[in-house]
């Protein structure tokens, strides 16, 4: 009978310590909770405080300032005082124009080798941002590259890049003069919009026709169904059509 009282009494004490265990638990991530929400709430508070004072200041320049176009100066000002923010973006908005002429062509020279334009970025931050100095570097320059911007290529790209730069001289020629041979085709084949035509407009072969709006004409054609959108497709031939007479 006494065994089973102690049995019975130890039970009971032990249940009564996990009980207080869990009430403890509780408590103690209660308090957690709260501690939580509370630098939450200061965390929203001080972004908060951050905005409204830039915004503020954004407000004393352009009263002081008076800047004709305030979209602009805005810009200007964040990429002059906040530059770290920008990820990159300064760079760009402050460049010389000729220079991002340059690299929008060594873009267009990665693409043009079906590679992405983040890794044509990479080579213009490694100071490679002309066409002219890609042919400069070789197969063994690609590790540097990949080195500095503490970047690892994908397997594919990087055997896309050896084969370009085991001919990069021959490949830069060809995509200089593929892309000259485009403009002239494009500067000699497009033509001003004529007053005294309608539709005027010639389109290369190589390019997919383009949409150009149908001028209204007097009267309604015969066994001619009207056109969706009033659009007619440029370099698709049309039967021709009788009038009625007013």
């Amino acid at each position: 009978m006494s065994k089973n009282y102690s049995e019975s009494q130890s039970l009971t004490e032990n249940n009564s310590d996990k009980k207080s265990k869990i009430d403890d638990d509780l408590s103690s991530n209660e308090d957690s909770n709260l501690s939580s929400n509370k630098l939450n709430k200061k965390s929203i508070y001080s972004k908060k405080s951050n905005v409204q004072q830039l915004l503020a200041r954004i407000a004393q320049e352009i009263d002081e300032r008076k800047p004709n176009n305030v979209i602009h100066f805005m810009v200007d000002f964040l990429c002059k005082h906040y530059p770290e923010h920008l990820h990159g973006f300064e760079a760009i908005w402050n460049g010389d124009p000729d220079l991002e002429q340059e690299r929008l062509l060594v873009v267009e020279f990665f693409k043009y080798q079906k590679l992405p334009v983040e890794i044509s970025v990479h080579f213009i931050n490694a100071g490679f941002d002309t066409v002219d100095t890609l042919c400069t570097l070789s197969n063994n320059s690609l590790d540097d590259v990949e080195k500095f911007n503490n970047t690892r290529w994908l397997p594919g790209h990087k055997v896309r890049l050896q084969q370009t730069f085991n001919d990069i001289t021959n490949r830069v020629r060809i995509f200089k003069e593929e892309r000259n041979a485009l403009i002239k085709c494009l500067k000699r084949e497009f033509v001003n919009h004529s007053p005294n035509m309608i539709n005027s407009v010639i389109v290369p072969k190589t390019i997919k026709p383009i949409m150009v709006p149908v001028l209204p004409t007097v009267g309604t054609p015969v066994n001619v169904s009207a056109r969706p959108n009033n659009y007619l497709s440029v370099g698709k031939t049309l039967p021709p059509h009788i009038y009625r007479r007013s």
